[in-house]
């Protein structure tokens, strides 16, 4: 019996050793898997303003929804109205939220808006509203958009394969700031400090995908006040995400 066991072992190595003496060993790189299911990404991009009076608490819910799995939060700060003191106020969010109003017609521009995956939008501060739309957000399935470091400030990532429904797909990279606790000193917020999460201070356009899988390189070129970066892909014409990804700087 050991003798049928050895044999057996030994004609199950002779095909490996084999055929090992001239093979070439290429590298391959494997993705991690989780340790557990990743829920899909959602996207929640509020727009605030430092001279906003009703914006805090839409502003502190932010923080507390980003707590959440795979929840990608972006604070665009509009310069419509803002203060003159440390302004957080940034025109391409002004340009942004323009944009969703031409899309999901909302009527007249406002603050503290929250846009959920680029097509739902509510007061950013009603927390049962906002909870009931990240809900619905997850049963969108939106892909998912692997980030990974490649040194520095180079980043590459994994586009997956999505089906546009022949509407054309635009790329955005939002680099986005650590949370900070800011004092304001003038204006309707007068008084208080109020701090701020993920706050976007770029956001470049990387341009358009036809939906395909396929990798990149990108540069975040952080600053110090920097927290990370997300990649958002949506569609041109409705606006819905329908990938995205985020890392926060190492």
């Amino acid at each position: 019996m050991i003798r049928f066991l050895t044999a057996l072992f030994l004609l199950a190595l002779w095909p490996f050793s084999a055929s090992a003496q001239n093979a070439t060993l290429v590298p391959v790189s494997v993705p991690p898997s989780p340790a557990t299911p990743q829920p899909p990404p959602v996207v929640l991009e509020l727009f605030t303003s430092q001279a906003c009076a009703f914006c805090p608490p839409a502003d502190e819910l932010m923080g507390q929804m980003i707590q959440q799995q795979s929840v990608i939060g972006l604070s665009c700060h509009v310069d419509y109205f803002s203060v003159r003191k440390n302004p957080l106020g940034k025109s391409f969010c002004t340009q942004r939220q323009a944009q969703y109003q031409r899309q999901i017609g909302n009527g007249p521009r406002y603050t503290p808006q929250l846009v959920v995956n680029g097509h739902m939008d509510m007061i950013g501060y009603e927390a049962g509203k906002v909870s009931a739309a990240i809900l619905k957000g997850r049963a969108e399935k939106v892909l998912a958009i692997q980030i990974t470091s490649a040194g520095g400030d180079a980043y590459s990532f994994s586009l997956p394969q999505v089906s546009s429904g022949g509407d054309p797909l635009n790329l955005w990279m939002a680099i986005f700031d650590a949370p900070k606790s800011m004092a304001i000193t003038e204006g309707n917020n007068l008084g208080k400090t109020v701090t701020y999460y993920n706050v976007v201070s770029r956001m470049t356009d990387l341009g358009t995908w036809d939906g395909t899988p396929m990798a990149r390189g990108i540069n975040a070129s952080f600053e110090p006040a920097n927290g990370g970066v997300a990649i958002i892909a949506q569609n041109a014409r409705t606006g819905q995400i329908v990938a995205a990804g985020s890392v926060n700087k190492p």
